[in-house]
C-alpha cells in the first residue's frame, strides 16, 4: 500500500481544502495518509470524516515548530487527540508567534524602503487557499515578491525571515504530543534548516525525546535515508515517510514523491 504521512491543507501553509486532498490522494493511489499542518489541527475533524467515507487510512497528526539555542526543529505529531489542552496550549503559543513575526516582517520590510504598510497589513485579509503565510501574500500582492523564495531573499539573510524564536521548545513539544496519546517524530533530517549533519540531528532529537524518524522526504538525499532507516531499526524506533506536499504552493514537492511503501515503514498500532 502506498503511504504518505506529511502532507499539508489551507490549515496551514497548503492550498488544499480537505475536500480537494482526498481527491488527489484517490487520484494517486495512496490509501494510508497523515495531514501534519502546521501548528494546527484545524482540519482533523473533516479530513477524519472524508477519509472514513473513502475508506482510506487516516492517522491524525501535527506538525510542530519548535526552537532551542538558535536551532530549529520540526516535530511531527502522529495518533494524537486534537482535543487535549496541553497539545493545543502549545499549538497557540506557536500561532501567535507566527503572527508577531508576520508583522514584525513586514515592519523591517519598511525600513528597508519597500513599499508596505504596518497598518494595512494588519486590515490585510488573507486567503489561506494560496498557501504560504500572510505576511507573504501581502508582500506578492504589494509587488514586492513573487514567491516564498523571493520573500526570504529580501532579507538578505534568510535568518531574519526564518527565526522563530519564541516558539515552543522540543521538549515541551515532544511532552505535550505524548501527553495527548501521540507518537513523537523527527521531521526530515536532511533539511536545510536544520545546518549540514543529518546524524548530528538526529542524536539531539532522540536525546529529546523522539520515537521516529521521517526517513523518507523529498530533502532526504540516498545517504540520510541509508542512514535514518539503519539507525532506527538499530534504536528500535519508529520508520515514516511522506511528501511534505503542500498542495500547489511549493512546486517540487507533490503527493507520492518519494514513493513510500508500507512495506518499507515501521509504524505503531493505529
Amino acid at each position: 500500500m502506498k503511504a504518505d504521512l506529511h502532507l499539508h491543507t489551507c490549515a496551514s501553509d497548503g492550498t488544499w481544502r480537505p475536500e480537494t486532498l482526498i481527491k488527489n490522494l484517490i487520484q494517486t493511489g495512496i490509501g494510508i495518509f497523515a495531514v501534519t499542518d502546521h501548528d494546527s489541527v484545524e482540519n482533523i475533524p473533516a479530513v477524519s470524516d472524508l477519509a472514513e467515507k473513502n475508506r482510506l487510512h487516516y492517522i491524525r497528526g501535527v506538525e510542530v515548530s519548535t526552537t532551542e539555542n538558535g536551532r530549529i526543529f520540526h516535530i511531527l505529531g502522529y495518533n494524537i487527540d486534537p482535543e487535549n489542552s496541553a497539545l493545543n496550549k502549545i499549538l497557540m503559543l506557536n500561532r501567535n508567534n507566527l503572527e508577531e513575526r508576520n508583522l514584525k516582517s513586514i515592519i523591517k520590510l519598511r525600513e528597508m524602503g519597500y513599499p508596505v504598510l504596518p497598518d494595512e497589513f494588519l486590515l490585510y485579509k488573507n486567503n489561506p487557499e494560496r498557501g504560504g503565510w500572510k505576511a507573504l501574500n501581502y508582500a506578492i500582492d504589494k509587488g514586492v515578491c513573487q514567491t516564498y523564495r523571493d520573500f526570504f531573499q529580501l532579507f538578505g539573510d534568510r535568518k531574519i525571515g526564518m527565526n522563530i524564536d519564541g516558539c515552543a521548545t522540543p521538549g515541551a513539544a515532544i511532552a505535550a504530543i505524548k501527553e495527548a496519546g501521540g507518537i513523537p517524530v523527527l521531521a526530515h533530517p536532511g533539511s536545510s534548516i536544520y545546518g549540514d549533519n543529518p546524524p548530528e540531528v538526529i542524536s539531539m532529537a532522540v536525546e529529546m525525546g523522539v520515537e521516529g524518524v521521517e526517513c523518507f522526504h523529498p530533502e532526504n538525499n540516498a545517504e540520510t535515508t541509508e542512514y535514518s532507516v539503519g539507525f532506527c531499526k538499530r534504536n528500535d524506533l519508529y520508520i515514516t515517510g511522506g511528501s511534505d506536499c503542500h498542495g500547489t504552493f511549493v512546486k517540487e514537492r507533490w503527493l507520492g514523491k518519494p514513493d513510500v511503501r508500507m512495506g518499507q515503514l515501521s509504524l505503531w498500532d493505529f
